[in-house]
């Protein structure tokens, strides 16, 4: 592939170009490099190469999911030493919500910010409530209202709090036995 702002030819699995060190914009219907906001060739919207290998997970992840296989949702950020678990659905909010004690000292999450919950056929969701300041996914923002599958790792910002999202899956017990 080629970069649509400086031309140089980067491999096609690249988030940036290594030459002139832009973020490469892909559109996700044509998978063709573009720059702006907009494809030329059939007017989707760009969206940067790291969340087009998001998405691709995400498919990936709703043909893979079993849904009798329980499991958990992280949520992560290192830089302020959270790693939230997620067993059931919860409502996300500074004054609302399962996890008030976190979420309280941050202003620009929304008293009552984000839901999320499981799906057995589809997986864990997240929904925006309307917050003032929004939820994005793999930078993209949600829009009020309308569930986001997420997928293993992938990246959900809360306001302005950016977590890395782990789907952990619990490992198969042991069934042999020892005599």
């Amino acid at each position: 592939m080629y970069c649509a702002f400086c031309k140089a030819e980067i491999e096609d699995d690249s988030f940036y170009c290594d030459q002139c060190g832009r973020e490469i914009l892909i559109c996700p219907k044509c998978n063709k490099p573009g720059k702006g906001k907009i494809c030329t060739q059939d007017g989707t919207t760009l969206i940067t190469a790291k969340s087009r290998s998001s998405t691709i997970q995400v498919d990936e992840v709703n043909v893979q999911f079993s849904p009798t296989s329980a499991n958990e949702l992280h949520l992560i950020n290192r830089n302020l030493n959270l790693d939230i678990k997620i067993t059931k659905d919860v409502l996300i909010g500074r004054a609302e919500g399962d996890f008030v004690e976190i979420f309280r000292k941050y202003d620009a999450v929304s008293r009552r910010h984000l839901k999320i919950s499981f799906d057995p056929q589809k997986g864990w969701l997240a929904t925006d409530l309307g917050s003032t300041n929004g939820t994005k996914y793999n930078n993209t923002l949600l829009t009020p209202n309308q569930p986001q599958v997420l997928a293993d790792k992938s990246f959900l910002q809360i306001a302005n709090i950016e977590f890395y999202v782990e789907i952990r899956r619990p490992k198969e017990e042991d069934k042999t036995k020892k005599l």
